[in-house]
């Protein structure tokens, strides 16, 4: 087959333009600090960027649920934190006015600061975070208690389909990880209904009202109970921080390693990537001397 001028021009520029495509390639990689900008640069490592990239908008969201958790459960512990307050001030009034030096006159004013207080307690109960109830549970978006509360009766306001009163339950779950829920806090029957609190309260006030010193008594030692029943719900509630923060720990952890792991397969090396530069520099530099030598060559330097 004859070789034509042409042919040997053509496959010059050819492998020219091939050279410094490779030149310009390496310059980008060194400018950008990226390697694999498609996944046609490389599809291995493209797909495996891919899934790297939706684990870490997964534990975006893993991490913003436990930081949310977290918010809610502070909420709780604050309000858990009044309630005590609250039965231990009813504990106060009900040993002071179980005593042979109260009287009917000074129960009545006690029992007006336990109305207070028993206010105070319904109010804690309607506290609402982020546009909802806190604990209103499945039905966050209702005040799960009543207020004022009534004499007798449910405490709680919401109802079923046909008015019948029913007390909050359920307690919406958070995702703090790859099949991993939690329940950040409690709902307002498990706080305030359970425990005896607004109950025992309520039995004060009764107490106080009726002038009745052996109720006011035993009322007493109920309010210690339901203060006991407060506190394990404390500790739950600290055990449930305890392990969304460990979530969000780990979560830290697995995105630190991903992050590595993207930048194995995208990031450029820069001292391999200035060397590979100068490599090709000079073979594009070689070949276009060599080249221009070749397209130089006239009829003359066949004779």
């Amino acid at each position: 087959m004859r070789v034509t001028n042409n042919i040997i021009t053509a496959r010059s520029r050819l492998h020219l333009q091939q050279g410094l495509q490779h030149v310009d390639r390496l310059r980008d990689d060194i400018a950008t600090g990226v390697r694999l900008r498609t996944l046609s640069d490389n599809a291995t490592s493209g797909s495996e960027l891919v899934r790297i990239g939706g684990s870490m908008r997964a534990i975006t969201q893993f991490r913003r649920n436990a930081t949310m958790g977290i918010a809610r459960a502070e909420a709780e512990e604050n309000a858990l934190n009044q309630l005590t307050n609250v039965l231990t001030r009813a504990v106060e009034l009900g040993i002071s006015q179980s005593s042979a030096t109260a009287n009917a006159s000074s129960r009545l004013i006690t029992k007006h600061e336990v109305d207070q207080l028993i206010s105070l307690t319904t109010s804690l109960g309607n506290t609402r975070f982020a546009g909802q109830f806190l604990f209103g549970g499945n039905r966050g978006s209702e005040p799960p208690l009543h207020s004022p509360i009534p004499v007798s009766g449910s405490a709680s306001a919401l109802t079923d389909v046909s008015g019948n009163p029913v007390n909050p339950s359920g307690s919406p779950s958070l995702e703090i990880g790859d099949g991993r829920f939690i329940v950040p806090n409690h709902n307002a029957t498990e706080v305030f209904l359970d425990t005896d609190t607004l109950a025992a309260l309520r039995a004060l006030s009764d107490a106080l009202g009726a002038n009745d010193p052996n109720a006011i008594r035993l009322v007493t030692g109920r309010l210690n109970a339901a203060n006991d029943n407060v506190q394990a719900l404390v500790g739950t509630l600290g055990a449930r921080v305890n392990e969304m923060q460990d979530a969000k720990n780990s979560l830290d952890a697995l995105e630190l390693t991903l992050q590595t792991y993207r930048a194995d397969l995208r990031d450029t090396e820069i001292d391999k990537a200035m060397v590979d530069l100068v490599g090709k520099q000079t073979l594009y530099q070689a070949a276009m001397s060599a080249t221009s030598r070749i397209l130089g060559l006239s009829l003359a330097n066949y004779l």
